[in-house]
Parts: structure tokens; sequence; C-alpha cells
């Protein structure tokens, strides 16, 4: 079962560290997690609609990677006072892409490609779903309009990296 709501994440967090819920590596990946989420991520949601998918991507054998109710009870906690306040996620999808693996993604994968050919062991994307913040941002339409023109930015900018080394 699940909400009726827009498709469209209101925000997207990258996060290129080792997912942990304990010892030394959990302060690191709270920070991380912390970081990735106030780059995005202006004041906090208010609103009690807010969902949450979460894609791990790791290289990592499947006898050391973590499950997922450990990277997501982290996540969670880390984005708490940065994304919203508090007993407000009504719902939380988890998926773990083993990059050993063939995998088949259905749908917009366009920004999915960070996670299958980072050069990092583990990477976590972050998607949170807010109706009521998604309009604050301008809606689907507007917000997805500036995630195409800072994809097309980064794209030229690589695009002109390689021409300037083949020179």
């Amino acid at each position: 079962m699940q909400h009726t709501r827009k498709q469209t994440p209101a925000y997207r967090i990258w996060v290129e560290s080792r997912p942990t819920h304990q010892g030394k590596g959990r302060n690191a990946y709270y920070s991380a997690v912390q970081r990735a989420a106030q780059e995005e991520i202006a004041s906090p949601i208010t609103a009690r609609d807010i969902e949450l998918e979460i894609a791990y991507s790791t290289r990592t054998s499947q006898a050391t990677r973590l499950d997922a109710d450990n990277v997501n009870k982290p996540a969670l906690d880390a984005l708490k006072g940065i994304a919203y306040r508090d007993s407000q996620v009504r719902s939380v999808r988890f998926t773990v892409f083993d990059r050993s693996l063939a995998a088949s993604v259905d749908g917009r994968v366009e920004y999915l490609a960070r996670l299958f050919y980072s050069p990092h062991d583990h990477v976590v994307l972050i998607m949170i779903y807010s109706d009521s913040r998604l309009a604050e941002l301008g809606g689907e339409t507007e917000l997805s309009r500036r995630r195409y023109q800072e994809w097309q930015r980064e794209f030229d900018k690589v695009v002109g990296s390689m021409r300037n080394e083949t020179g």
C-alpha cells in the first residue's frame, strides 16, 4: 500500500560514504548525510506528507554490506532537523544495488548513473517526496526544468574538460 503523491522528489541527496549505524563510522556517516542535505535543503519541511526512497549502491561483498534497516535508520536520524522536524515521515522505501550483479531499473533514470558508475564503494541516494514542499519549490515542471539546467551545466563542464584533455 502506498500514499498517492507526485512522482517528482522535492530533494535528491547524494552521499558517497559507507552507511553505518554504530561505532566511529556512525558519526562520519551522520555528518556526510547532514552536509549533503544542508546543501540541498534551505529549511525543514513542516508538512506531514513526507515520504523517502533510499537507494544504496555498493561494490562490497554481501557479507560486509549493511541490511536495509541499518542504512535507513541512521539516514532518517541524520535528516531530523534539516529535512524535517520529527514524526513526519509516513513512508520509506529502500533498495540495495550490488554493482557486481546485473541490474535493471525502470522509469526515468538519467540521474541514477552516479549509483552505478561512482568511483566510491558506497553511494546512497535519498529522495525526499513532499507534495507541499514541491509546490513551494515551484511545482514539478519548474523543479524538473531547474534540475535539467543543472545537469546540462555539469555535462557541458565534463565535455569541456574532456576536450581540453584531448586538445
